[in-house]
């Protein structure tokens, strides 16, 4: 079983005690801690919740080694629970992965794009200096950069012979921006120098862009980018995700017929706690190891449709561990009554079920996991 599951129940993490260490004697603990490998290091700070991680990084020797073996998602967990005050240094580490990560997951309500907090990720990027800006906006969707900046500067080409606009300012001599009193002069500003002087091809595509593109359709590519890579995150789109609450009656559970079971092996220790002292748990621990991670995975894909049709943030660190709770609790339901009815082994039925159809006929038993979709 992965040991790097939501609210895996184990022994003391090594993040943990060299944390703990480094509080008594710390030239000790980093000493102990540039013994590891580097993704040993990066595990040690994935075990830590995120909000004890900024002190984890004070400690590592070279942490532009270790901060881009994060995962995605622990990234940004780690920047929002240390503030955006404190985001830049990470994100001038970070790989293109992990930037667009930021925004694809603290930016999106849903389907709904909060300009406000792209706007607090763009600043973080313009506090890690014009390189790292420069790259990151070349990394992300042109859309979002566009919509950002219409709120908030408007653009005008000028001749070279001809006067330029008061209160315009112009990285080439011919481009003007304005700023409204409602923008950031400082972000467009080092948006407009960051990209001219580091990416000029980019440059221009945010100058013809604000010429000529339109808002709706920037604001349908940008949605269309999302979903597709939250799709390869795990993440289905809102109208696929709301399949999971539609009603299965246990009867109508398909059986996908026998399964060779061989002798299983002890998992529960590597559970996460939300599995325990259920049916399901008891059931994983009865199947063999690939059969078991198999199952497993069925499961933690059934949390990912939950957090997006229950619209969680994904962005904050507990909405997967919640989604999680709640798919264990209508799987556990659908495979106990599921064992009744059809008196086999919980580990039997486990093997033969899909989990979303345990889920489904659970939550059908369980009006309480259907929420506002009763």
């Amino acid at each position: 079983m992965p040991d790097t599951l939501p609210g895996a129940a184990r022994r003391p993490s090594r993040g943990f005690e060299l944390l703990r260490l480094s509080r008594r004697d710390r030239a000790e603990a980093r000493r102990r801690l540039a013994d590891l490998t580097p993704q040993a290091q990066a595990d040690a700070c994935r075990e830590l919740r995120p909000e004890v991680r900024a002190e984890f990084f004070g400690l590592l020797e070279s942490p532009e080694q270790i901060v881009p073996l994060l995962p995605e998602a622990e990234l940004v967990h780690s920047v929002l629970a240390g503030g955006m005050s404190e985001a830049a240094w990470l994100l001038e580490l970070a790989t293109p992965e992990q930037r667009l990560a930021c925004f694809d997951l603290d930016c999106w309500h849903g389907e709904e794009l909060q300009l406000e907090r792209v706007d607090e990720w763009l600043d973080a990027l313009v506090e890690a200096g014009r390189p790292t800006l420069a790259r990151a906006l070349g990394e992300l969707d042109l859309e979002l950069v566009l919509l950002s900046l219409w709120r908030e500067t408007r653009v005008v080409v000028i001749d070279r012979e001809d006067d330029p606009p008061d209160g315009f300012f112009s990285p080439d001599g011919m481009v003007y921006f304005e700023v409204g009193d409602e923008g950031s002069t400082h972000r467009v500003h080092e948006i407009a120098h960051a990209t001219h002087s580091q990416d000029s091809p980019l440059y221009w595509r945010i100058v013809y862009g604000l010429l000529f593109e339109t808002r709706t359709e920037c604001e349908e590519n940008a949605l269309r980018w999302h979903a597709r890579r939250l799709n390869d995150l795990g993440f289905p789109e809102r109208s696929d995700a709301m399949l999971v609450y539609r009603p299965l009656p246990p009867e109508q559970v398909e059986d996908f017929g026998r399964a060779e079971l061989s002798s299983g092996v002890a998992v529960a220790h590597d559970l996460p706690r939300q599995f325990g002292g259920t049916l399901l748990a008891e059931a994983l621990a009865e199947l063999p190891p690939a059969s078991a991670s198999d199952a497993l995975g069925q499961v933690l894909a059934v949390a990912n449709w939950l957090a997006v049709a229950d619209r969680l943030r994904l962005s904050e660190s507990e909405s997967i561990p919640t989604a999680l709770g709640k798919a264990v609790r209508g799987i556990d339901g659908g495979l106990r009554e599921l064992v009744r009815r059809r008196n086999q082994p919980p580990a039997e039925v486990l093997a033969r079920t899909r989990a979303i159809d345990l889920f489904r006929a659970g939550a059908t038993l369980d009006l309480e996991l259907r929420g506002p979709y009763r």
